[in-house]
């Protein structure tokens, strides 16, 4: 998501009306407008969903529920195939690009003077922001809502396994349960902060260019603040990255167990 943000597509989007004007290298290389939007919009999904599954992942190993292992794959899936799917009806809807374009300008003069040249790029989405909002919304939402349940469960089942595991396992659970808790509050502070903003602007109507240009940097910038905050709160990359820059041969191993297998 973070290199389609800042590189691939580079979306200059104009909220509450949802239109946008794509600067990345897709445009270069003559990629369908269309195509480029869509990527836009659904990849925030996606990157939450890929979090979900982080966290549906420790579940599973923590869990000894047979029958959850059974649907897990399904239960995934589903998920991605919501983030997919929940922005097709909004690209459905796309409207007549030169009486939408039209529109927009005589609706709000200012973009004329600030695209210039790029006027005739830009793409309207929807005439109604509404019916990507509400999704948006309901994606956001049900991400979050999976992620708080899996995590009361995580912990729900590490005290059933408390007086089940040595005292030092235990804590390493503990503690990597606190890890992973952070970096999901860092997550939705990239990420869901920035789509929280474009959606309520889009609900309530508000414009302001350089709050939707910080956004795009925000989203833009989620990759990278994962990576760091998953170098700092992990010890075993943490000790990785050190071993890889001071050529230290004796870098530990991962656990066999680290991924539940489908």
């Amino acid at each position: 998501m973070s290199l389609s943000m800042s590189f691939f597509i580079i979306p200059f989007m104009m909220l509450p009306a949802l239109a946008g004007v794509p600067l990345g290298l897709l445009s270069k290389l003559h990629v369908p407008t269309s195509i480029q939007m869509y990527i836009a919009v659904t990849g925030p999904a996606f990157a939450g969903v890929s979090l979900l599954a982080v966290f549906e992942n420790r579940y599973t190993l923590l869990g000894e529920k047979n029958g959850w292992r059974k649907i897990r794959f399904i239960y995934i899936v589903l998920n991605y195939l919501s983030a997919l799917a929940v922005f097709v009806y909004p690209m459905s809807q796309i409207p007549d690009q030169e009486a939408a374009r039209k529109d927009l300008i005589q609706s709000s003069p200012c973009f004329l003077q600030l695209l210039g040249s790029y006027t005739t790029s830009i793409f309207v989405i929807t005439r109604s922001p509404m019916t990507t909002a509400i999704p948006m919304l309901i994606e956001m939402t049900l991400i979050i809502s999976q992620v708080s349940l899996i995590t009361v469960l995580i912990y729900q089942t590490l005290s059933h396994l408390k007086f089940r595991m040595s005292l030092n396992t235990y804590q390493m659970q503990q503690k990597f349960m606190k890890a992973l808790s952070l970096q999901f509050i860092l997550f939705i502070t990239a990420l869901g902060a920035p789509v929280g903003v474009f959606t309520f602007s889009m609900l309530f109507d508000g414009y302001d260019q350089g709050i939707n240009n910080l956004c795009i940097i925000g989203l833009s910038l989620n990759g990278m603040i994962s990576t760091v905050s998953m170098i700092f709160l992990h010890q075993p990359y943490r000790e990785f990255l050190i071993g890889v820059i001071t050529r230290n041969n004796k870098v530990g191993k991962c656990p066999d167990r680290s991924i539940a297998p489908f």
